[in-house]
């Protein structure tokens, strides 16, 4: 694999004189004739030649050299790579338009480059998903930054969810992110815990949809999954994200405190013990993780999820967030209860509980 090869100036770069600089203009100014006066195969002669004079050349001819480049889509591939991997006064007319540069090209100057060489490429008209991905890896927040305001950077999911996973630290790339067409739902309904307010409302209203369609064509898969006694167990997951039903009957009927509002009004009374939060969770069909997070999350809205989803009403609801030590969340945790669907909520809470359960599997 070949590397931009490093730009080490002779002793010779020093000179400036007219001859070298008129020479390197002349050359250039071969390079850019229109393909119909010169042959790909005289450019890529004169193109060498210039490659050995920049090489050797002060930066004020570089510069020239790659200002005149910058808008020649055909020119020789290694001269428009020297320039690009230059220092960034030389090199921000080709990282900013050159055509000239491969995918391969931006990967190799991003990896070599300064921070300000991967701002400019994350910056640039067309980004393809390959170069965001090398760009995203190194995970500096600027070029993240860049990378989600361009939209005309193309971000693969495995991307998007990386910048999802970094977002727990850098809260800037969210209302970012949350503009980003690429976003999707198990990496929306992620970056929700990592959300303000105002941004969790936002995820809520892009991504909390009904489930219709979903309840309508496996009405009758129940009954056969019935039939085949709960065997499939990927079946039986698919079926439970399905479910009309919230609650866990048979938990319900076997709770010591006769219904889930039984057990927050115990919640209410006696706080966060680890069992009540534990039976919380049984009673509401999530996984004991996922009860821990929502009742463990200081903004309240997680709970007003929950609340909504199991059917519970707006004083329950209270109750709840009061024994858990949530009054600074109630007003939050209101808002978004009163603005959101049992369905919808139902559809958020089983998302999470399904992901979970999907991550835990494959661990």
């Amino acid at each position: 694999m070949n590397t931009p090869e490093p730009l080490t100036l002779t002793e010779t770069a020093a000179e400036t004189g007219r001859a070298r600089a008129t020479m390197a203009r002349r050359l250039a100014d071969i390079i850019c004739l229109p393909s119909s006066i010169i042959s790909p195969q005289e450019r890529w002669i004169v193109g060498d030649l210039l490659h050995e004079i920049l090489r050797n050349s002060d930066a004020r001819i570089r510069r020239r050299c790659a200002e005149r480049l910058a808008e020649i889509s055909d020119a020789p591939a290694n001269i428009v790579k020297l320039l690009a991997a230059d220092e960034i006064s030389i090199a921000s007319p080709l990282l900013d338009a050159s055509e000239a540069l491969s995918d391969f090209d931006l990967m190799e100057i991003s990896r070599l480059g300064t921070i300000d060489h991967r701002v400019m490429i994350s910056s640039r008209e067309s980004v393809s998903e390959t170069v965001t991905a090398a760009l995203a890896s190194i995970g500096e927040p600027a070029v993240i930054t860049a990378l989600l305001k361009n939209h005309n950077a193309r971000l693969a999911p495995p991307t998007v969810n990386h910048i999802v996973a970094l977002a727990e630290d850098e809260s800037r790339y969210v209302p970012a992110l949350l503009k980003r067409q690429e976003l999707r739902p198990r990496s929306a309904l992620q970056l929700f815990w990592h959300c303000d307010h105002e941004h969790r409302k936002q995820v809520l209203q892009r991504f909390a949809v009904g489930r219709s369609l979903m309840i309508e064509a496996t009405e009758d898969v129940f009954a056969m999954a019935a039939a085949e006694n709960w065997a499939d167990p990927l079946v039986n997951r698919a079926l439970k994200f399905v479910d009309r039903r919230q609650r866990n009957r048979q938990a319900s009927d076997d709770c010591e405190y006769g219904s889930m509002e039984g057990l927050i009004a115990q919640i209410h009374a006696r706080g966060a013990e680890p069992g009540l939060v534990g039976e919380l969770g049984l009673l509401a069909g999530i996984s004991d993780s996922l009860v821990v997070r929502i009742c463990s999350d200081p903004g309240g809205e997680p709970l007003a999820i929950l609340s909504k989803a199991t059917g519970a009403d707006r004083d329950v609801l209270i109750q709840l967030c009061e024994g858990l030590g949530g009054t600074e969340g109630l007003q939050r945790a209101k808002t978004v209860f009163d603005g959101l669907s049992v369905e919808k909520a139902q559809t958020v809470l089983r998302y999470w509980d399904w992901a979970k359960a999907g991550e835990d599997r494959r661990k």
